[in-house]
């Protein structure tokens, strides 16, 4: 794949400076900017680093350079101590349109990533427990990530890393022998409720507790009657899972569970016992590294020989490079994790499995706002009915209003819904936590889904009424300051995406929508002030299909950057 139009003509202006300075292109690769004030240009190289060796004063030496730099497609000009370089009308113009077109949902990405690998650990819920909105963050979150590192050429490998073994089962198993009805054995919300109850018991009564330790150790030792129930039980949480993962459009090329690697994790604990070694704490296996002032050490083994969550990620580590051979390995797990897998890299370091350092911890921050008055959880499938309840309500007052057509009420509330949950989350830096409210996501206007899925409904709806987009156009007709502002957006998306993937950031690509969004409709209400800035011109057959060509192009980009994060994109709102 060709580099993206932003991408030429910025190598080619670093590349021009670098042959009229005489140094190496990557020496000042990364001094090049976007220029700080769109007016004076696109991009933008300081020249402060050179005046001690040239012994010139900064704008004497940007006044030089931009004499002797010429790039084909840019106007280059000195402003103060900064050497600026502007898009030229043609052949930018058009050259961006027509990519956004032809590419469609596939513009912004790229192939970078052609011939690499990259393995996304991500959702991960526990069996037998329910998924709890909570767990919207590292879905969608991970989803998104998968999307763009797909789209620019990586193999994905997306695991849904199920907690499927451990304690927590155990709880699930006996308390089933308390409370459990045989005829709902089944029945996932059933075994959400035996299980609320037996944890419950567990806190209080030690002895409980004991009980489900110890049925846990028998799924260890392969008790055929223990391994049994939990099969029978995990197949009914898949079942439940794939349901709810369905409705988010959220797919995985494997859903493997920490029981995956049973039986797998002595010759794991025996390497590590080689190097770096291990020892023994109050009857419990610990890995034998230096710690921290009151750093827990890495457990592998409690002191009634059950194995640990840790020693379960080493195995599955160690696993998927072995599978995969990865170029990344993206953990999408929330930060307070953090110490767990600073841990888990540093013993795999130590154990001489330098691949490692491919290894990343995408963490994120907490949502608030969203526990029942009693502290109890809030359950996925709770929230996702619930914006579909109240984006249907909207629908149908629009709809009553005139304001909106569809033949499927219920389908448009269902994406308009989901929409508002992704982009509610997705709009935040990953790392921080943020306050979920139902006003603040099912808005029609501002920083929200539904805000972003009306922009790319009401670009169709432009090209709709004016009988579609044009095959052909004039490109040099487009020469409105906020026509090239909405180009100028446009054409970042391809830079956006890659510095979204390599950063495991999609909040990068919903600010990009935002900004796209805003000036599109700046652009497209400049009409009800003056009739001959309107897109859908009566009197002017070649400026109006110049201006339904960029209509197009929105529309494209749009949708791309939507898809990206997973969000449905209804043409009709």
């Amino acid at each position: 794949m060709t580099p993206s139009v932003y991408t030429r003509y910025r190598t080619a202006f670093v590349e021009a400076l670098a042959q009229a300075l005489g140094v190496p292109a990557s020496e000042i690769d990364s001094q090049v900017k976007p220029a700080a004030d769109p007016a004076h240009g696109d991009l933008s190289f300081p020249t402060f680093p050179l005046a001690k060796a040239q012994k010139k004063a900064p704008p004497a030496i940007a006044a030089a350079l931009a004499q002797g730099v010429k790039v084909p497609g840019l106007d280059v000009v000195a402003a103060g101590p900064y050497v600026n370089a502007k898009f030229s009308l043609l052949p930018f113009t058009p050259e961006v349109i027509d990519a956004a077109r032809s590419q469609g949902v596939r513009y912004g990405g790229g192939d970078v990533g052609a011939g690499k690998t990259v393995v996304i650990d991500y959702s991960s819920p526990n069996i037998a427990k329910p998924i709890a909105f909570h767990h919207i963050r590292s879905t969608v979150i991970g989803h998104s990530v998968a999307n763009l590192h797909r789209a620019l050429g990586y193999k994905v490998a997306g695991i849904n890393y199920l907690g499927d073994w451990g304690k927590q089962f155990g709880l699930v198993a006996v308390g089933f022998q308390e409370y459990g009805d045989p005829a709902r054995r089944k029945d996932m919300a059933h075994l959400v409720e035996v299980y609320v109850k037996a944890n419950k018991r567990a806190e209080a009564e030690p002895a409980f507790d004991e009980r489900a330790r110890d049925f846990f150790r028998r799924m260890e030792a392969g008790a055929a009657d223990a391994l049994a129930l939990w099969k029978e039980f995990r197949e009914t949480s898949l079942r439940d899972f794939e349901r709810i993962y369905a409705r988010l459009g959220v797919k995985f090329e494997h859903m493997e569970g920490e029981s995956f690697y049973q039986g797998k994790m002595e010759p794991v604990i025996e390497e590590i016992a080689r190097k770096p070694g291990i020892k023994e704490s109050e009857g419990a296996t610990i890995v034998d590294l230096p710690y921290a002032e009151n750093e827990p050490p890495v457990l592998l083994k409690k002191n009634d020989g059950s194995t640990l969550y840790a020693t379960r990620d080493l195995a599955a580590a160690i696993d998927r490079y072995e599978r995969f051979h990865f170029d990344r390995a993206l953990y999408v797990v929330a930060t307070d994790q953090a110490l767990h897998f600073r841990q888990l890299f540093r013993v795999l370091k130590a154990m001489g499995r330098d691949w490692v350092d491919r290894a990343l911890h995408v963490n994120f921050g907490r949502v608030h706002g969203m526990s029942t008055r009693g502290g109890n959880i809030v359950l996925l499938t709770q929230v996702i009915d619930e914006a579909k309840a109240r984006a249907l309500e909207k629908v149908q007052e629009n709809i009553t209003a005139g304001k909106m057509q569809t033949e499927d009420p219920e389908k448009l509330a269902e994406q308009i819904g989901m929409g508002a949950i992704f982009f509610g989350d997705l709009k935040n830096r990953r790392t921080t936590d943020y306050t979920f409210d139902w006003d603040d996501v099912l808005a029609f206007e501002g920083h929200t889904g539904p805000y972003l899925q009306y922009a790319h409904a009401r670009t169709c709806n432009i090209l709709r009424k004016a009988g579609g987009a044009p095959a052909s156009y004039e490109a040099s007709l487009l020469t409105l300051p906020e026509e090239q502002a909405v180009l100028r957006v446009i054409a970042r998306l391809p830079v956006v995406v890659q510095e979204a993937a390599e950063q495991a950031e999609p909040s990068f690509v919903a600010r990009w929508l935002l900004d796209l969004a805003a000036e599109f409709s700046r652009y497209y209400t400049l009409g009800n002030q003056d009739r001959g800035k309107r897109v859908v011109l009566e009197d002017n057959e070649a400026l109006r299909a110049a201006r339904l060509a960029l209509t197009d192009a929105t529309r494209a980009a749009l949708a791309a950057g939507l898809s990206l994060l997973g969000i449905a994109t209804p043409e009709n709102m």
